[in-house]
């Protein structure tokens, strides 16, 4: 069964907290809510105890966003520094919200080290990371996200690799992998190429049309405004084959591109 939630507050929940749009969520007919940690983490453990125990009573999945300041691999010590502790801080807290994984952005290639450095850089703090999760009793995973920008880590080879290196969740980003041209989700065909590639690593997944250029993704569309990448080819072939994945919308419009997959999903196909 495919879930569907949005990425952060839903539109249509005027000055809402967290623990509203949880609400919210149940109320439209959704499954889950990624809390969106993009700025900073500025929630406080009482808050994501509320949101657990709301999430719990109304079977909503919780999952958040580590902080877009991040990058591992950065040679600036202080900025690298900074963003181990954005990700112990959104794993944390992610955690006491009963959240199951943190999706992160790992950062942007050196090109002087080399893919294969690069790669080796990134695996040896994911594992740093990891051991701090364990020793902390933390559940939460660490979920590095497919990159946008062909300049950034995290190609869907990459986040394979790095699935069976290190213990993380990779987080599949369809209009990122389709910006960067690493497969052409036009095509019923393409996400069959996808899904057999990624089979049994795909757990949690971003879903938006796109605007791209050669360097890879310019904005995030709504569901229907482009048809890049086609979520109908996406959802029927997901279907076809039995996956089970939470589906965030990453749409301006969150809850309505979730809400049109979802009833697509449920009564179209």
């Amino acid at each position: 069964m495919i879930k569907f939630g949005t990425a952060g507050i839903p539109v249509g929940c005027k000055r809402c907290s967290s623990i509203d749009a949880i609400e919210y969520i149940k109320r439209v007919g959704l499954d889950s809510l990624e809390l969106e940690f993009v700025r900073g983490v500025k929630m406080n453990e009482t808050t994501a105890e509320s949101i657990r125990e709301m999430s719990n009573r109304l079977d909503v999945i919780i999952s958040s966003h580590a902080p877009y300041y991040i990058n591992l691999l950065s040679r600036d010590k202080n900025i690298l520094e900074r963003s181990k502790q954005h990700i112990t801080k959104s794993l944390r807290i992610t955690d006491i919200a009963g959240g199951y994984l943190t999706c992160i952005h790992t950062g942007y290639y050196v090109p002087l080290l080399g893919q294969e450095e690069n790669y080796r850089i990134v695996r040896d703090l994911y594992r740093e990371l990891n051991e701090w999760r364990e020793q902390n009793r933390i559940k939460t995973k660490i979920a590095p996200e497919s990159r946008g920008k062909k300049r950034g880590f995290g190609s869907v080879d990459e986040l394979i690799r790095l699935y069976h290196d290190v213990d993380i969740m990779p987080v599949f980003d369809i209009a990122h992998i389709h910006a960067t041209g690493e497969f052409d989700f036009r095509s019923e065909d393409e996400y069959h190429r996808f899904f057999r590639l990624v089979d049994g690593l795909i757990y949690h997944v971003h879903f938006s049309e796109i605007n791209y250029t050669d360097a890879g993704e310019k904005n995030h569309l709504n569901v229907g405004d482009r048809g890049e990448p086609d979520y109908r080819s996406f959802l029927k072939v997901a279907k076809e084959i039995g996956i089970k994945m939470n589906v965030i919308s990453e749409t301006p419009d969150l809850e309505r591109s979730a809400i049109v997959m979802k009833t697509y999903y449920l009564k179209t196909i």
